[in-house]
Formats: C-alpha cells, sequence, structure tokens
C-alpha cells in the first residue's frame, strides 16, 4: 500500500486526460497488476500515513536498501 499512497501522492501518475489519478484508480490498477484486494484502500490510505515515523515507509525503505546494494555489488557506487 506504500506504493499506492506514495505514487498517488506524489501527482506523478496522471489520466488520459492529465487530471491527477485518484486513489481509488491507482490502487485499482495493483489489484489487477498483482491480483491483489486491497480493500478499502481510502482506510489503507490512511494507516500508512499515521504509522510512526519509523514504519510509516518500511517497505519502500526495504526496496531502496535492495536497489543500493545490487548497485553496490555491481560497482555502480
Amino acid at each position: 500500500m506504500e506504493l499506492v499512497s506514495g505514487i498517488f501522492l506524489s501527482e506523478r501518475v496522471v489520466t488520459y486526460n492529465g487530471t491527477k489519478s485518484p486513489l481509488t484508480e491507482i490502487g485499482r490498477a495493483f489489484e489487477h497488476l498483482f491480483n491483489i484486494k486491497l480493500g478499502d484502500i481510502h482506510k489503507k490510505h490512511e494507516n500508512v500515513i499515521c504509522r510512526k515515523a519509523n514504519k510509516r515507509t518500511e517497505f519502500l525503505d526495504i526496496l531502496r536498501k535492495a536497489i543500493t546494494e545490487e548497485s553496490e555489488k555491481k560497482g555502480y557506487l
């Protein structure tokens, strides 16, 4: 859900007519893409926002660490 929230809040994904994509639309796209059910997307989004500071982006931090480690392993950093 952190990915969905981050993409929504960044306003980097837009609809075909140039307006920012609604949270529910981004969430439904993730549900379809990953064959999962997120349930109440607005509630889950709010849960991400309300997390303690050190837990707010835990999943994104794991992704960042994995990319950094791979980059270092291949000698790019």
